[in-house]
């Protein structure tokens, strides 16, 4: 899909034990329990986080006082894994093959098919095993953090009204202008043109979709994407454009990007404002649940890893600090805490699939 898909990540606890450097290997950078964290451990987390954020900005340079302290950041974020999967184990929690296979196959649906997810793989250098071991520890992560959760207490109404009033002219209640947008893509110019000219011929669009669309994610929807934002929407620039060019009903031309030609129909147009509560209590019921759940997990988190040795190398013990580390807001900070890499990686390419809603 064109939509950058970012899979959910909880924030994890930043808080680390140190228990002293002596006795690890040498290519090791810490040690959870007999456990060992190696350095290519570290390398491979990295990867796969620059993979993830590193077209956002901000990803720091590598022999600079920020790497080493971004280092350290990752390597507390994978002792915090590590721990994670031995409570797993102890409370029984397994992810099976087919649970991961239906997972990659998700992936590939929203990808637009297997070709366009081979190469998102390529283009992040990334393995089919090492996604798939992405995916086993991220889902991993989600039945351990909803064991851990389930018995936060549901969010009132009451407390959702409270929530509003106090924030309701704050940015997360204003509504951007939206367009409701549906499209077609072909691989080659020519066959989006002769779609084109059916359309203006009064050929019906969604049938056209079903019939011609390579984005399987969407075309037995006739193309539909939903309601997206006028600015900012996720897509490519090239569709976004051509997209906030159109008026309501509106069918564009042929219109190039990575993924192929694509023909794009705005639907309808609505306005910036703000949100009322009826339109805002169901994500301040969940915003507000899964702020207590984050809480709830964090403080399980602190308490369980009091009984683990951790350990780790000097150079790489996150209690230390590093001259001019990577302040808070940067584009490198969400590599620190937040969470398994599968929380990252589960899907391998979202800036290199094919739309979907």
């Amino acid at each position: 899909m064109i939509k950058k898909l970012f899979f959910v990540a909880v924030i994890l606890s930043a808080a680390v034990i140190w228990a002293g450097c002596g006795g690890l290997p040498k290519s090791a950078v810490a040690e959870v329990n007999d456990k060992v964290i190696t350095k290519e451990d570290l390398d491979n987390k990295i990867a796969d986080l620059k993979a993830q954020y590193g077209s956002q900005g901000g990803f720091p340079q590598q022999g600079t006082a920020e790497y080493t302290q971004f280092e350290k950041q990752v390597v507390g974020e994978l002792v915090t894994e590590e721990v994670i999967w031995f409570e797993a184990d102890k409370m029984g929690i397994t992810v099976s093959d087919d649970e991961v296979n239906k997972q990659i196959n998700q992936i590939k649906q929203s990808a637009g098919g297997d070709q366009q997810f081979q190469q998102a793989l390529a283009q992040q250098n990334m393995s089919l095993d090492h996604l798939k071991d992405n995916v086993r520890k991220g889902l991993l992560y989600q039945k351990v953090f909803s064991q851990v959760t389930k018995n936060t207490p549901q969010v009132s109404d009451a407390q959702a009204q409270a929530y509003y009033n106090q924030n309701k002219s704050s940015p997360q209640f204003q509504k951007p202008e939206t367009r409701h947008v549906r499209h077609i893509l072909v691989a080659d110019q020519a066959t989006a043109q002769k779609i084109k000219d059916q359309l203006d011929h009064g050929a019906d669009f969604a049938a056209l979709a079903k019939q011609y669309s390579t984005d399987t994610s969407n075309k037995d929807k006739g193309g539909d994407l939903g309601d997206v934002p006028s600015q900012n929407s996720g897509f490519v620039a090239e569709f976004e454009q051509a997209m906030d060019k159109l008026g309501p009903g509106q069918i564009s031309g042929p219109v190039h990007t990575q993924f192929g030609w694509h023909i794009i129909q705005v639907l309808s147009i609505s306005p910036a404002g703000q949100m009322t509560f009826a339109e805002a209590k169901d994500q301040i019921k969940s915003q507000l649940l899964q702020n207590n759940q984050q809480q709830a997990f964090l403080k399980w988190l602190d308490g369980v890893k009091k009984n683990y040795t951790i350990t780790y190398a000097d150079q790489y013990n996150p209690t230390i600090s590093t001259p001019a580390a990577v302040p808070a807001g940067t584009g490198a900070a969400p590599a620190a805490g937040t969470g398994p890499a599968p929380a990252a990686g589960a899907n391998p390419a979202p800036a290199a699939t094919a739309p979907s809603p």
